[in-house]
Order: structure tokens, then C-alpha cells, then sequence
């Protein structure tokens, strides 16, 4: 499993694209669950710029982890674990065997350059109140989740994503080198 960190407009989903043009590879986003759900109650949050909590979060998450082989097959998830409970789930599901964790990437861009990039994408939910409303979700939730991981000797690699797609890509794949394969075709 790759998991990818970072806040929105951090350019996660357009990685994500490009590891599994290349792996071949699931990709499990946890945004992309939660707006499949169609859950009137989960959107209102979610485009208020809310998350969802651990025990809705963790009930769309386990049955697509199932879908899946966790031990043998790659995969990519993006958007968990999002708080201090969904990581002990995590660190749980890794300790036990049940998943195995090649890679945590966090891309780190600055809150300038995210604000750009989602307003210029010009989605309904990308309004300067909702999009600084993330950042502090993520500020005040997410970074010490990945201080957790660290304090649980996981190596989260930061990877600067101010570049181009393409430079942030080198910089993921030298990451991910020794550790996972592209597949041709």
C-alpha cells in the first residue's frame, strides 16, 4: 500500500493517476467513497469542508480493503488515515500482517499554491471560506496524524510538490525505487 498525504490541492489524485498508469494498481480514494455513498448528511460535511468521522470513515473503508488482495497486491489510498483513530487502525491492520505498507508520501505544497490550484480547477466546493476550512482540518487533524505515524517508527516521505506534475512524479518514484515495480502495458 502507497499512502498519499497531503492537503487538498496537494495534487494527490493527479500522483495517484500517474502510480497506477504505471502499477496497474487499485486506487482507493476515501473522498471518492463518501460522495459515491450519496449520503445527504456525509455530502453537507464534506462540501462544507467537514471529514467525516472514524467510525463512518472506517465503515466504507474496511469492505474495499476486502475487495482486495492487502498483502500481495499494490494499491494506492488516498485520504486515510485522516485522524489519531484511523491511524492506530492503520498501524493495527500493518502490525498484524493484514496490510503491507510500502510507502507513506506526503506531498508539500504551501497554502498559496494549493489555493491556486483549486480555485483555478473552479469545482462547486472550491470557495476560498471552504478551501481555508480544509487546511485547517487538515492542520489541526491530519499533521499529527502523520507525527503519530512517525512516533510509531513509520517513515513518512516528504516530497516536494510546488514542481511540475512531472518533476513531483521523479520525486515519488525515487521513493518508491527497490520498492515496487512499473508494469509494461
Amino acid at each position: 500500500m502507497i499512502i498519499l498525504f497531503g492537503v487538498v490541492g496537494s495534487g494527490k489524485s493527479e500522483q495517484a493517476s500517474r502510480l497506477i498508469a504505471k502499477l496497474h494498481c487499485p486506487y482507493i480514494s476515501t473522498s471518492r467513497l463518501i460522495k459515491d455513498k450519496n449520503n445527504p448528511e456525509w455530502n453537507k460535511l464534506i462540501t462544507a469542508g467537514n471529514l467525516l468521522d472514524d467510525q463512518a470513515t472506517l465503515s466504507i473503508l474496511e469492505p474495499e480493503l476486502e475487495k482486495i488482495d492487502t498483502i500481495n497486491k499494490e494499491f494506492i489510498l488516498d485520504g486515510a488515515p485522516r485522524s489519531i483513530g484511523q491511524a492506530e487502525w492503520l498501524i493495527e491492520k500493518v502490525n498484524t500482517g493484514k496490510i503491507k505498507l510500502t510507502a507513506i508520501i506526503h506531498l508539500v505544497v504551501s497554502r498559496r499554491t494549493a489555493m491556486e490550484r483549486l480555485l483555478k480547477r473552479g469545482r462547486e466546493d472550491d470557495e476560498e471560506d471552504i478551501i481555508s476550512e480544509r487546511f485547517r482540518q487538515f492542520d489541526s487533524i491530519t499533521t499529527p496524524v502523520l507525527n503519530y505515524l512517525r512516533s510509531h517508527n513509520f517513515t513518512v516521505n516528504e516530497v516536494d510538490g510546488e514542481w511540475s506534475s512531472d518533476i513531483v512524479e521523479q520525486q515519488i518514484w525515487r521513493v518508491l525505487e527497490g520498492k515496487v515495480e512499473a508494469k509494461v502495458g
